[in-house]
């Protein structure tokens, strides 16, 4: 670098280094030994001062003029202000600096060091990270570091089996590690998990202790004997050596003493009819397990009892329900959390709402959402402490809106808008979709369009406000009145929607859907999806809805999907309520999957990672002690609606 060159950079970074006179060019000087310090710095804390380093990088030039050696003195300037958490300073240093760097290792190291400071804010930004990965080689230098700072994207992107590979390359035998490995294989279900084990022979061991959890996690005989037998192929590894607690957990839990259940439900007043259809499930699955147990256990079998929430004072309801073993009710959410807050602690209760607002505003059937730190350990392995246990079991409406967002935003999906009615559950379900949608995104600003309606005329209306199909049929008039000729044009709609979802009635549905197929003009290069929840649908639907319905994607229970495992209990339920309603099936589900629920509810709440098949979803406890359900999906055709398998 000539003397002119040499000033110009070093008056740029005059204020962090000052400057020295012109370098004495020195041929001698060795490349190797920067890489040498390179392989250094990949194990060793830097020692010194940013400033030390900074004076060497000048002196080493005059002295010498080896570029890469006063290049490789600045870098460690670099990574001493970053160790020292001044990551403002150690960015300027390096993007004063990159331009100079020739060697591929100084200029990995640069990046490297910049994804780490990027890391390191408060609200990092993920998509300077992508682009910063995207120039870091780990195969070049500093390949831990560069893992780790992948791993990170990883789990930004929810990518477990990925970050879970990347963690593995760094020190798959520490302690440490191998615990984050398992954690975030939890968020895997069984058979993504059996796709890994065909694929990740280096993941082996954990990923047979996952299925072993997820297969035997609640059958406490099975697991105990499955996991001595991994623990016997697996001698050293570190998780044989110190099992996950969560597990340890499991082995050793008591069972739930089930003597004694009582129901605490509406069965007078206005919600008496919701209380008995919940009561009449129940009672399906309190029958269907007294046939399947022995004549000579029949003596031990759980005495189930109602009581009539309406009837007494809740002080009156808790003092005679307090020595039951477990507690299925109230369904209010005023007066769970009422009777909650009375009950004594030790008493085990399975709630039929939740006391708090909270959903789910990633993928349900996991884990939690975040990366992994030692609170969420500790939360898992602490998830069934005495003295009770205390389950709340609802069928939320806004946890089928995150699960929409899920499914549209796992379909690549940029533009969806939002079609609701503008008051009650489906206006809640509609912001719950958009909040998760920001959530996913990372994008505040931009939000999926909403169309609102109050009643049928305002329903087409926003529609085709929203879809930008009405503006177009202005302009096809306007033209038509200044002309003076009949054009013939077909009224063009936006092409940027993706995915239409709706929020809405099974009656507002019917006149929705083909208002949506006319909006969407022949312009389209394909067919534009359509969503829905289970308010949008009903088994009652006849053939002439159903074509009016078609090609519509809704979430629901099984027990209103088409299902050969609940069949015969759905004809034996069809045949005693046959004009049962779809509000009163779903609570009869309600009631069915909550008493089955009551054996495994230690099983379940010490291992979140572990769910079972119920008709109201797959079912599984979060760390609040909340019931998550994962819902099918199904697909409306011209005359039927099929069953769609599970993503």
């Amino acid at each position: 670098m000539g003397k002119l060159k040499w000033l110009v950079a070093c008056s740029a970074i005059t204020a962090l280094i000052g400057c020295g006179s012109t370098p004495v060019k020195n041929d001698t000087a060795s490349n190797n030994q920067s890489t040498d310090l390179v392989k250094q710095d990949e194990q060793n804390t830097l020692p010194q001062d940013p400033i030390f380093y900074l004076d060497e990088a000048k002196r080493v030039y005059a002295n010498t003029g080896d570029q890469n050696l006063r290049n490789q003195w600045i870098i460690r300037a670099a990574e001493s202000y970053k160790q020292q958490g001044a990551c403002l300073q150690s960015e300027k240093i390096v993007h004063l600096s990159i331009r100079e760097f020739t060697d591929p290792a100084l200029r990995n190291q640069s990046q490297i060091i910049l994804a780490e400071c990027e890391l390191s804010k408060p609200a990092t930004d993920w998509q300077k990270i992508a682009k910063l990965q995207g120039q870091i080689n780990q195969d070049i230098s500093h390949k831990k570091r560069a893992l780790r700072i992948q791993y990170a994207q990883f789990v930004h992107l929810k990518q477990w089996l990925n970050a879970a590979l990347s963690l593995n390359q760094i020190e798959p035998t520490e302690q440490q590690q191998s615990e984050d490995i398992w954690y975030l294989l939890q968020r895997l279900n069984e058979q993504e998990l059996e796709n890994a084990l065909r694929k990740h022979a280096d993941l082996s061991a954990w990923l047979q202790l996952s299925l072993i959890v997820k297969r035997f996690g609640l059958q406490q005989g099975q697991l105990q004997t499955a996991v001595a037998e991994w623990q016997t192929r697996f001698q050293a590894h570190p998780l044989s050596l110190n099992l996950p607690a969560e597990i340890q957990q499991a082995m050793q839990i008591s069972q739930l003493q089930m003597q004694k259940i009582a129901v605490l439900l509406p069965l007078s007043g206005r919600l008496s009819q919701q209380g008995e259809a919940i009561k009449q499930g129940l009672l399906a699955a309190y029958y269907l397990k007294q046939k399947s147990v022995s004549s000579d256990s029949q003596d031990a079998f759980p005495a189930l009892h109602f009581f009539d929430i309406e009837s007494k004072p809740m002080s009156e309801l808790v003092a005679e329900v307090s020595d039951y073993d477990v507690v299925i009710g109230p369904l209010v959410k005023d007066k769970l959390a009422e009777f909650s807050q009375l009950a004594p602690p030790e008493l085990n209760i399975i709630g039929l709402n939740r006391l708090d607002e909270t959903n789910l505003v990633a993928e349900p059937g996991i884990i939690d959402t975040q990366p992994i730190d030692e609170n969420q350990k500790l939360a898992l392995a602490e998830q069934a402490a005495p003295p009770g246990i205390r389950i709340y079991f609802a069928l939320s409406p806004e946890d089928e809106a995150v699960q929409l967002a899920n499914k549209v935003f796992k379909t690549g999906a940029v533009s969806p808008i939002v079609v609701t009615q503008q008051s009650g559950a489906p206006m809640r379900m509609a912001n719950t979709f958009l909040q998760t949608w920001q959530i996913l995104t990372e994008d505040n600003d931009v939000s999926p369009g909403l169309a609102t309606f109050t009643d049928n005329k305002s329903m087409r209306t926003s529609l085709t406000s929203l879809l930008d199909v009405s503006q177009s049929k202005t302009r096809i008039d306007q033209l038509e009145s200044i002309t003076s000729e009949k054009i013939y044009s077909v009224p063009r709609n936006r092409r940027d929607v993706d995915a239409i979802v709706l929020f809405a009635s099974p009656e507002q549905t019917e006149l929705l859907n083909p208002i949506v197929e006319t909006s969407l003009s022949p312009f389209n290069d394909k067919a534009v999806p359509v969503y829905a929840s289970s308010r949008s649908y009903s088994q009652n639907f006849s053939n002439n809805t159903l074509r009016d319905l078609r090609n519509i994607t809704f979430t629901d229970m099984p027990w209103m999907l088409p299902d050969g495992a609940h069949q015969s209990l759905k004809n034996e339920v069809a045949e005693i309520w046959p004009k049962q309603d779809d509000t009163l099936k779903r609570l009869f589900a309600l009631g069915y999957d909550a008493y089955t629920l009551v054996p495994f509810l230690p099983g379940l709440k010490a291992l979140p990672q572990v769910s079972i098949k119920g008709l109201t979803g797959t079912l599984s406890v979060d760390q609040n002690g909340n019931i998550i359900r994962v819902l099918p999906f199904g697909k409306i055709t011209e005359s039927e609606v099929i069953l769609l398998a599970m993503d």
